[in-house]
């Protein structure tokens, strides 16, 4: 004799109080014990649609139950079963996962095994679509009015079709059952909400991962650079074909634009076009379309995004990075995202829930329920690696393929043409949006400044080729240098003086300076580093430099009081040994970098020289810590590494603006990216000429910390590297900060071969 009813005991005493908040553990627990009673089998056996209740109390009729327990409410469920008695029901106790609670549910019904019924999935759906729609209801204060008998008699109706084989009877009722769901979610909420299922590829989501998304029965976002695109064209064209005749179908979009996933930030504004331009051909060439919606995973954001993706012809972006990394929060789910030049670009700015994960399925009422709350524009947006999802994320598509009772899949085009003018203007200042800091892979590579240097070369290299500008800014920087000397007012105690404990009294001569009529430069004589630099009309110095060693002590025990990396920085000093003119234009810098102990940590060679007739002074550094590495030296970028370090008066009121896409903006970070140039630019006062600004080009080097208000490290190389080499330059007023940095790249005398690092 069968049950007279199936049971899932739920740990709570109403839906009401139904914890949404369990962990992936338990939610995966609760969740499939729940859908697995909807199998269309034990529905059809038993004759009834499936039913709760509390772990803590029994039911209150006398009715035998088929009793499906979740692993987490086994203990209360023991006890409810001792003291209730319930003789003659029948138990499935201590089963994980949804095929395994079927399994045992059916043989202690009398069955040898489950039945193939080919709709048993979406019965699945239908009993997690019940659970969710009546838990939103709750959500929005209201009930789903679901008590009478419609949708029971539909469910079994629709079992007992699916066990006889009559599939359309069967789809039929199944249609109705939705129908009703969606129905009674209409009475609470009548307004239409969008879920957006954006899938992640990578070169290694070809195979049967990327062939089952295709088969999902909702629309699709696809993310993927063009290199991702033409890597799987290349393992997998007829799996290609398909995504291509499912994007040309309407219910798939292609979301990108670029061919690979370089940072932004180390990236010129005419290498981001090319990028996008690349991109666009790879798209067209395998799938037949570009995409017209910007998104990526990972590469970082930019404000300058929105002019260059209007002029690559794209129409929406997807207003996320899926590597972690944060935006700036727009406070919106549809956004009008606006360009310095006027371009604009329609955007959806949901931050994703995570598709593999049973919790975020088991607490999506509370997500929609927060979203309907305080959003003009209600948007759910999902985002995994193909074939990454949960099963009940595989619900769920189930059910927006059957029903809009939880919200209407739409791609990220579909939903912006949904919505007219329902964009909310955004608008951040270029330095708010996230810039490209060491990683731990960064942390862990041999070279993780070289790395960087060297693709920027390349740039270089590219864009020498194709811009004018650049070539003569190139042949300006191989002007033979012939320096002369003039008299000069000796330069006032500078903010590196002071930290460095070092006088700044002038030579009886001018053996450490040089001199072109437009910029004047001094060695120190104590640390062999930049003393000053000033123009014709400067009565101060503008800026100093030495070379360092940083290390970082460790951080203070647990209850200790709490400091922050940059007071915990031990930093080197330079001693020169030797500075000597080459005879060709250069003064060379020969000597130690001492710890703050007094230890020698390593030696240095440092060449200064300066461009003949332009405001411009080249430097080439080279570090050698191979005999005495310091302790620690090999850990986190930011925190241990070799540094040129430039400081200036902290008496000017100044503005530091670093190098974006080769565009100067204003920044107040303390770790930041610049990989081409830098300057510090003096602010107007009244009554006084504005000074001009200082220029350091950075050739290439990616991070930089700015330690004070007046002082910024650039950070020469890390990663345990023991050696180092490169080139830099500092200048006043320089034109074409752009072009110069460039230059400087292609020009890179500090390449080329040379005999060991100190003479």
């Amino acid at each position: 004799m069968h049950p007279d009813r199936i049971v899932v005991f739920l740990p709570c005493h109403s839906l009401e109080d139904f914890p949404t908040w369990l962990d992936d553990t338990g939610a995966d627990d609760l969740l499939a014990a729940w859908t697995a009673a909807w199998h269309p089998q034990l529905i059809a056996t038993v004759g009834s649609m499936p039913d709760w209740a509390s772990a803590e109390y029994p039911p209150r009729d006398a009715a035998t139950v088929l009793g499906i327990v979740p692993a987490q409410c086994d203990r209360q469920v023991s006890e409810l079963i001792d003291a209730a008695g319930m003789a003659g029901s029948c138990w499935v106790r201590g089963v994980h996962g949804r095929s395994a609670i079927v399994e045992m549910s059916v043989a202690e019904l009398g069955a040898a095994a489950p039945a193939a019924v080919p709709l048993a999935d979406d019965f699945h759906a239908l009993g997690l679509a019940w659970l969710l729609a009546e838990l939103l209801a709750r959500r929005m204060r209201s009930s789903t009015a679901l008590g009478g008998s419609d949708f029971a008699d539909a469910v079994l109706a629709a079992a007992r079709a699916a066990m006889e084989g009559n599939e359309p009877l069967a789809r039929e009722k199944l249609r109705e059952c939705f129908g009703i769901l969606e129905a009674t979610r209409a009475q609470y909420y009548p307004v239409d909400f969008w879920i957006l299922d954006l899938v992640l590829l990578a070169e290694s989501s070809g195979g049967d991962r990327l062939a089952a998304e295709l088969d999902a029965p909702v629309p699709l976002g696809l993310v993927a650079t063009g290199r991702v695109v033409e890597s799987l064209a290349s393992s997998d064209p007829v799996l290609v074909e398909r995504l291509r005749h499912r994007l040309q179908a309407g219910d798939a979009e292609l979301i990108g634009g670029r061919d690979e996933s370089r940072p932004l930030d180390q990236c010129t504004l005419a290498t981001i076009r090319e990028s996008l331009a690349r991109g666009r051909e790879i798209y067209e060439r395998h799938l037949g379309q570009p995409a017209r919606t910007f998104g990526q995973c990972t590469g970082g954001w930019s404000a300058f995004l929105p002019d260059l993706l209007v002029e690559a012809g794209f129409v929406a972006a997807v207003w996320n990075l899926f590597d972690g990394t944060p935006l700036p929060d727009p406070a919106a789910s549809r956004i009008r995202w606006l360009g310095g030049s006027g371009g604009c670009i329609e955007g959806v700015a949901r931050p994703p829930l995570d598709a593999r994960s049973p919790a975020t399925i088991l607490s999506l009422p509370e997500a929609i329920g927060t979203v309907l709350d305080h959003d003009h524009t209600a948007i759910i947006l999902f985002a995994h690696h193909a074939g990454t999802a949960s099963q009940f994320f595989h619900d769920l598509r189930r059910i927006g393929g059957w029903s809009r009772a939880l919200g209407r899949f739409v791609t990220p085009s579909r939903l912006i043409a949904d919505t007219p003018g329902m964009g909310s203007p955004v608008d951040f200042s270029p330095d708010v949006y996230p810039t490209g800091l060491p990683s731990r892979q960064d942390a862990s590579a041999a070279d993780p400044v070289g790395l960087h240097v060297a693709v920027a070369r390349d740039e270089a290299a590219r864009l020498f080729e194709q811009e004018p500008a650049v070539q003569k800014a190139v042949e300006m920087l191989r002007r033979p240098s012939k320096p002369t000397s003039s008299g000069s007012r000796s330069p006032k105690p500078t903010l590196w003086d002071r930290l460095a404990g070092l006088g700044s009294r002038d030579d009886d001569n001018d053996r450490l300076r040089l001199d072109n009529g437009m910029i004047s430069l001094r060695v120190h004589p104590k640390t062999g580093g930049i003393l000053s630099l000033r123009g014709p009309d400067d009565r101060a110095n503008r800026l100093s430099q030495q070379l360092a060693v940083r290390s970082t002590r460790s951080a203070p025990a647990v209850g200790a009081a709490w400091e922050d990396s940059l007071e915990r920085a031990d930093y080197s000093t330079m001693l020169a040994e030797t500075i000597e003119p080459d005879g060709q234009g250069c003064l060379v810098s020969r000597g130690r970098l001492l710890a703050p102990t007094g230890g020698m940590l390593g030696r240095y060679t440092q060449r200064v020289w300066l461009v003949e007739g332009e405001p411009l002074a080249r430097m080439e550094w080279e570090i050698d810590l191979s005999e005495t590495m310091p302790e620690g030296f090999s850990g986190a970028v930011l925190e241990s590494h070799a540094a040129c370090r430039f400081a200036w008066n902290e008496n000017d009121q100044t503005e530091v603006r670093r190098s974006l896409h080769g565009e100067p903006i204003v920044s107040e970070r303390t770790a930041f990216s610049a990989p081409h140039f830098l300057e510090v630019v003096p602010l107007p006062e009244a009554g006084r000429p504005v000074p001009a600004k200082v220029f350091i080009g950075c050739c290439g080097l990616p991070w930089h910390l700015r330690p004070q208000p007046q002082m910024i490290d650039s950070i020469l190389f890390a990663g345990g590297r023991s050696r180092g080499s490169g080139s830099l330059a500092v200048g006043l007023g320089v034109a074409r900060p752009r072009e110069v940095a460039l230059a400087l790249l292609v020009d890179d005398r500090s390449q080329s071969p040379r005999a060991g690092v100190v003479g």
